[in-house]
């Protein structure tokens, strides 16, 4: 009886490994990219909170490049599940999943210029104001700014946040004159917070503040009673975050 010698298809399989090695690579990449663009999405959506009118098309486009992720993502992840079992196919997906990550990458690169473009409106001309370093990491600065003025009578109108700097507009607050001898006053700060070094964060304060009569007239406040309103935010601003750090200390 006469015997065939077996196929030899250690060449195929080998071929087939390496392909597998390339598919299972690309999909990690392409993971990565979705994942960073996850993290710049949020980014731009925080930069956008207040400012929805002036970006309203770069959020619709990043949605759409999202949505798009996902269905390209989700098709290179079913043809991945399917390369074990079709072989002959494998060049020709792993084509098709190169091409992806193209795509990708070039999505990426627009995603991180959206964010670059708004993070340039953060850009503040800061002329006047007081302004002076805290001994206190920006983070803490940023999340005690909102308590600070809602404390003294401030509710925020807008602001713009970076993980760098942030922006705060308040609502103008008016405060009738008690008597005829007395004024009132009406009062809108801009302030601003920048990271700075040695893990210390740089305010700003600028106030808007006006002198009100009983009859109702406004008239200028002296530039010594803006700067003294303006310092004194800054230093409710210092002792929030000096009582934050002693509790916080405390509970250790």
């Amino acid at each position: 009886m006469l015997t065939g010698c077996p196929q030899n298809n250690s060449g195929l399989e080998e071929e087939n490994i390496q392909l597998k090695k390339q598919a299972s690579k690309l999909e990690s990449v392409i993971h990565s990219l979705q994942e960073g663009n996850k993290v710049m999405q949020q980014q731009i959506d925080l930069l956008n909170q207040e400012s929805r009118k002036t970006a309203e098309s770069y959020e619709s486009q990043l949605r759409d490049a999202e949505t798009t992720h996902q269905e390209q993502l989700r098709d290179a992840q079913a043809q991945m599940a399917e390369l074990a079992n079709s072989p002959k196919k494998d060049g020709a997906r792993i084509k098709t999943l190169e091409q992806e990550h193209r795509k990708l990458e070039g999505e990426n690169k627009w995603l991180r210029s959206q964010r670059d473009q708004m993070r340039k409106t953060l850009t503040l001309h800061q002329i006047g104001g007081q302004s002076q370093e805290l001994p206190f990491p920006f983070s803490s600065a940023s999340e005690i700014i909102e308590g600070a003025l809602t404390k003294n009578g401030y509710s925020i109108l807008a602001s713009m946040q970076t993980d760098q700097k942030a922006v705060y507009i308040t609502d103008r607050k008016t405060s009738l004159p008690p008597s005829l001898e007395l004024s009132g006053f009406r009062n809108q700060y801009l302030l601003s917070i920048e990271k700075g070094p040695s893990d210390h964060t740089t305010i700003w304060v600028r106030a808007e503040f006006e002198k009100l009569s009983k009859n109702g007239q406004m008239f200028s406040a002296q530039q010594s009673e803006i700067t003294d309103i303006e310092l004194r935010l800054i230093q409710e601003i210092h002792q929030a975050l000096s009582t934050g750090a002693a509790a916080q200390a405390k509970n250790f």
